[in-house]
């Protein structure tokens, strides 16, 4: 950053970031060291820990393995005293090794051209023709002592029973019954679960799988074996065939594993296993995510600590420009009372003077403002009234010049009515209902002089007749409906006043006419309540009302108009409700 800028900069921003740059750098490298060494501890972990797992299952194989050797030692041992023992006797004591481990099937010695000389099984067997043919028999073939282990296979020895077996098949020399010697093959056919069982108690993880491969690479037993089978699932034999023996990390269908591998002896297999990176890491993972919210938490401390600091330092100065920029934004209510060296004392003591004095100036002027409104609405609601008087009393000479008494008398008591609400007793405030009737009065007087050219109605929710508002606000709008709506109609107007409660807190006095109604520029105009906009003599009763409604009840109320040309017009004013009051009894029925 530039010298420029830096000066460009408060005090307590250059404060902040020096504090934060300097802790959160510190921070950051502290974190990376700590990442690095945890990440390789648990890489390292779960290596070591997944490699003694597949030893462990590669020492339990060759126990296995071994034993099954030992039992084809001794069979061996066995066949060499058949001569003296004779065959029963030796499939008697076969048959015995047979009862006591469940996970061998069968054990049958054959001579080299297939045919059977001892067997712990009654079933049939095939032609030795078929039984030479098969691949354990023809593997072990090559000298005496050379065995060999089957991955899992249907066995085939019977024509009546198919097991799924490994089978150990190692040529041995045996005792004929004449006492000579001869050579033969020794098979030991066990459960496949004995072999499957090591290995599907393995955890490598939550997904982590072990399998054995044979020395030509083929799966012996895969705890997946069916899917493969199905072409569902495809195992990564090229990688392992690749290594032969060790370990080492690749990625195989889109998720990083650490494979495995280690030789059984004996049975030239292969202990191949597989645990994925992202389980075996969950630990580092969730290491990361705390080491993350403390990083961020230190973060966020070092700044909020950079701030506190930073902001101690420059609080009184600051606080005074708040106070300053609040008294810019037209905020007078706060008089400045900052705290600090004996020069920012003295500065706010002369600024809250100053405030003090503007604020005793601004309320004289909106004081003297507010009354000069007053006047002026109270000044044009007396212009209006004489010159109703005048044309009410203008039709009444003429309805006596044609002789019409009872049209004299009604407009005579209805313009009576009239002028006692519009004084009522110098009150402002009326009920609704006195309100209403004192529009009822003037549109009989005008329904009077326009010779029943228009048709009212009024109707009230009985509940908030007596709610409060101010007088005058009615008439002045449908003196509006009548001069520039219903007065150029060739048809019968109407004019429909409703008085409801909107929501609670609100009342709407609705003022409908079918009138001529208004164009879109003109409604603009006069929704604008803007004086300077509106031809003479029209709009000046609606600016009027809604002006008085806004300088009583606040900004949140005064009226909503709608209209169409050749439609009419809809004008709602909307006032607050209050605590219903009791009528003035301005009005004599």
């Amino acid at each position: 950053m530039t010298g420029k800028k830096i000066q460009n900069l408060s005090i307590k921003t250059i404060v902040t970031i020096a504090i934060a740059v300097v802790s959160i750098s510190f921070t950051l490298i502290v974190s990376a060291i700590l990442f690095s060494e945890f990440s390789s501890t648990v890489r390292d972990n779960a290596t070591v820990s997944t490699r003694e797992i597949v030893r462990q299952i590669n020492s339990n194989l060759s126990y296995y393995i071994n034993d099954i050797v030992s039992i084809s030692g001794y069979a061996r041992d066995l066949s060499k005293q058949i001569n003296i023992l004779g065959k029963e006797e030796v499939e008697v004591k076969l048959k015995t090794i047979l009862a006591s481990r469940q996970d061998i099937v069968a054990l049958v010695l054959f001579d080299l051209a297939g045919n059977v000389v001892l067997s712990t099984s009654e079933a049939p067997f095939r032609e030795p023709e078929a039984i030479t043919a098969q691949k354990w028999f023809s593997r072990s073939l090559g000298g005496e002592g050379n065995f060999y282990f089957t991955g899992p296979h249907v066995q085939q020895l019977s024509t009546s029973a198919y097991p799924w077996v490994i089978t150990y098949s190692q040529q041995i020399s045996y005792t004929k019954n004449n006492g000579g010697m001869a050579q033969g093959l020794l098979l030991i056919d066990m459960n496949f679960s004995a072999v499957s069982e090591l290995a599907k108690n393995a955890k490598l993880g939550s997904t982590g799988y072990v399998y054995f491969i044979d020395n030509n690479n083929k799966i012996v037993y895969h705890p997946l074996q069916q899917l493969i089978n199905s072409n569902i699932f495809n195992e990564d034999i090229d990688a392992v065939e690749a290594h032969i023996f060790g370990t080492f990390i690749n990625t195989f269908e889109g998720r990083e594993r650490l494979v495995i591998i280690d030789t059984v002896n004996n049975a030239r297999w292969r202990i191949v296993g597989v645990a994925f990176m992202d389980e075996l890491m969950s630990g580092l993972n969730q290491f990361t995510i705390v080491m993350t919210l403390i990083l961020f938490l230190c973060i966020i401390i070092t700044i909020v600590l950079a701030r506190y600091v930073s902001a101690w330092i420059s609080r009184p100065i600051k606080e005074l420009e708040r106070l300053m920029l609040a008294v810019e934004r037209g905020d007078f209510s706060e008089p400045p009372t900052v705290k600090g060296n004996q020069e920012v004392l003295a500065l706010s003591q002369s600024f809250s003077l100053m405030i003090l004095r503007i604020r005793e100036l601004m309320d004289d002027i909106v004081k003297s403002q507010e009354l000069k409104r007053k006047f002026e609405l109270d000044a044009l609601q007396a212009k209006i009234n004489p010159h109703f008087l005048y044309n009410t009393l203008d039709s009444v000479v003429w309805m006596a010049e044609q002789n019409d008494t009872e049209g004299v008398i009604r407009m005579i008591s209805a313009l009576a009515k009239l002028f006692r609400v519009s004084i009522s007793k110098g009150h402002d405030i009326i009920t609704i209902s006195e309100e209403l009737e004192h529009v009822r009065n003037y549109l009989i007087i005008q329904q009077i002089r326009y010779q029943g050219k228009f048709e009212f109605s009024i109707l009230v929710d009985e509940d908030i007749e007596n709610s409060p508002t101010i007088k005058l606000i009615v008439q002045p709008i449908v003196e509006n409906a009548i001069y520039h709506g219903i007065k150029y109609l060739q048809e019968m107007g109407h004019i429909d006043i409703k008085v409801y409660r909107r929501k609670p807190g609100a009342i709407v006095l609705e003022i409908r006419d079918n009138g001529v109604g208004m164009d879109e520029e003109k409604l603009t105009k006069i929704l604008s309540f803007n004086g300077t906009h509106f031809p003479k003599g029209n709009g000046i009763g609606v600016r009027n009302v809604h002006q008085r409604v806004q300088l009583y009840y606040g900004s949140d109320f005064g009226l909503e108009i709608s209209s169409e040309l050749d439609e009419g017009t809809l004008v709602r004013i909307v006032i607050p409700e209050g605590e219903p009051i009791h009528p003035i009894k301005v009005v004599k029925k």
